[in-house]
């Protein structure tokens, strides 16, 4: 069967038009643009040091409680635990997914492990609205990266889960496993523990993108896979966001990193 040409028209079925407006995620990230501008108006900013510790803290330590939970369920499911993870596996009754199979709908799907820690890790990404929550409340700028992070990853994760594109399971494993190191780091940090851990978290966003790029780019030479507009659209929308969201980071660990010694040593040039 030979594929149909990938056209605007062809990518936006109905299928896919129903998904956009009929799902919760639409709902959702509209009312995530409204919550900076609506929480800076209310007196729950808070710019005192030391301020929402307690609530930071739990929030950060549930956070990577859960982010961790999610990677080792993924992992169970798709057999990369040399067998240490048997017992997760004869709980759920379930066995390892055999990946990049030829077949519609992806058999990973009907995996408990991976179907149901997938839909938690998708709606997780609402909850990490808190994340924008705690700098505002916090009297803290928002980043256009913190902003259209948090915006596209529900998206994504969205439009992985209501097509069952099989590829989502690059985003959980990869992004669970970040958010277990990061969240660890900042209910430290919260609690008052001074080390910085900043450039390496960075570090390991920027590569995760990259490691992804290629974990997913097999997906497209799949026969079933190529035959559906919202698979490819999946796909496609999957690329955009991270390619973006790479960029933003490359911009923010430059700046972090060297842009601003490199402004402060010009301000000092400068009073000389």
């Amino acid at each position: 069967m030979v594929a149909p040409p990938i056209t605007l028209e062809w990518l936006l079925s109905p299928k896919l038009k129903d998904a956009v407006f009929g799902g919760e995620v639409l709902y959702f990230s509209i009312a995530y643009l409204f919550l900076a501008p609506i929480l800076k108006r209310t007196p729950l900013v808070d710019t005192r040091k030391g301020a929402y510790k307690s609530g930071m803290i739990a929030y950060n330590v549930i956070m990577c409680v859960f982010s961790l939970v999610c990677f080792i369920c993924q992992l169970a499911a798709l057999g990369y635990d040399m067998g240490y993870l048997q017992w997760v596996r004869d709980l759920t009754g379930d066995e390892i997914v055999p990946l990049y199979q030829d077949v519609s709908p992806s058999p990973a799907f009907s995996n408990k492990l991976f179907k149901y820690s997938s839909i938690a890790f998708h709606y997780s990404k609402y909850v990490e609205y808190m994340d924008t929550a705690w700098l505002v409340m916090k009297g803290k700028p928002v980043s256009l990266l913190q902003g259209f992070h948090h915006f596209g990853a529900a998206w994504d994760t969205y439009f992985g889960i209501t097509f069952q594109n099989e590829g989502i399971y690059v985003f959980v494993v990869l992004n669970a496993f970040i958010h277990t190191i990061m969240y660890a780091y900042y209910a430290a940090t919260a609690a008052g523990l001074k080390f910085s851990l900043k450039f390496v978290i960075t570090l390991m966003q920027i590569t995760q993108f990259n490691v992804g790029f290629v974990m997913v780019y097999h997906y497209i030479t799949l026969e079933y896979f190529r035959n559906s507009p919202e698979l490819v659209f999946s796909y496609l929308f999957n690329y955009a966001y991270v390619c973006t969201v790479l960029l933003l980071f490359m911009q923010f660990f430059y700046m972090d990193n060297f842009g601003k010694k490199k402004a402060a040593a010009a301000a000092g040039k400068k009073k000389k």
